[in-house]
């Protein structure tokens, strides 16, 4: 542990929030000159108040110990933040009558996705499900997108890694993810309402057929460190009133899979 590194880093996260040295004092249960001391690097934090200073930052425990973010900031060309939930019918309206109220950006698209598996490894079926690979057949272009879910430490360290390119012919595609030997599993068919809420959140209330009503909230903000966007999606969930135990970490994908092995 380097003292001096970790009092510059409180400073540096405490004058990202915009907290007072006096605020951030008070929340711990110290005196001002004491996180003076911490940030000049004269003095190290007990290590008993390092959960609690943590906490209040909104980083992990590693990151305190090491004096910097250990998570990059989003990639926006490949890192999603997001927080997708299963909700019933009735949330699923209000919702809708929610977002469009507010005179959010609104967009509706019906996609169809084609999910495919290796055969060794197999994606689907084991202890960890956590990568797909699928095409997106919209209306006049084919998406394929490889997806994987890194889980991290905690939940602020939850983020999707997500590549994709558009191809021009859907069956020779097929084929060459058959002739390396990666068949298909499942299709899936959602009705997706979209909503970009001040501008800091992308909103999407999906109907997928066979499945059900759900959630799917992603930061849009593609500059927002890891942590501090899980954080305000975890903050936002609260504010819908919404229940984080019903969180789909998995995907669509693996729901749909499980229905169709009897799961």
């Amino acid at each position: 542990m380097n003292q001096s590194n970790i009092g510059k880093f409180i400073g540096e996260i405490r004058r990202e929030k915009n907290m007072k040295q006096s605020e951030l004092a008070e929340k711990i249960g110290v005196t001002s000159k004491t996180v003076s001391r911490w940030e000049t690097g004269k003095y190290m934090p007990d290590l008993s108040l390092f959960t609690e200073i943590s906490k209040i930052l909104g980083v992990t425990i590693n990151e305190l110990l090491n004096g910097e973010r250990l998570v990059k900031k989003k990639n926006s060309d490949s890192i999603e933040i997001e927080i997708k939930l299963e909700i019933e019918q009735k949330q699923y309206n209000s919702l809708f009558n929610y977002f469009l109220k507010e005179n959010n950006k609104h967009t509706n698209k019906k996609q169809h996705d084609i999910y495919f598996s290796p055969r060794n490894p197999t994606f689907f079926g084991g202890d960890i499900d956590d990568e797909c690979i699928r095409i997106r057949i919209q209306k006049d272009k084919y998406i394929l997108c490889y997806k994987k879910i890194y889980m991290g430490n905690n939940e602020q360290d939850i983020h999707i890694v997500e590549y994709e390119t558009e191809v021009s012919d859907l069956e020779a595609t097929i084929n060459i993810l058959k002739g390396v030997r990666i068949n298909k599993v499942c299709d899936l068919i959602k009705n997706r309402d979209s909503f970009i809420y001040k501008n800091l959140f992308e909103i999407s209330l999906d109907k997928v057929k066979d499945l059900g009503y759900f959630i799917e909230i992603e930061v849009y903000d593609k500059n927002i460190p890891i942590n501090e966007a899980n954080q305000l999606l975890l903050n936002f969930i609260k504010e819908l009133n919404l229940d984080i135990t019903r969180r789909n970490l998995k995907g669509y994908s693996y729901l749909m899979y499980d229905k169709l092995n009897g799961k």
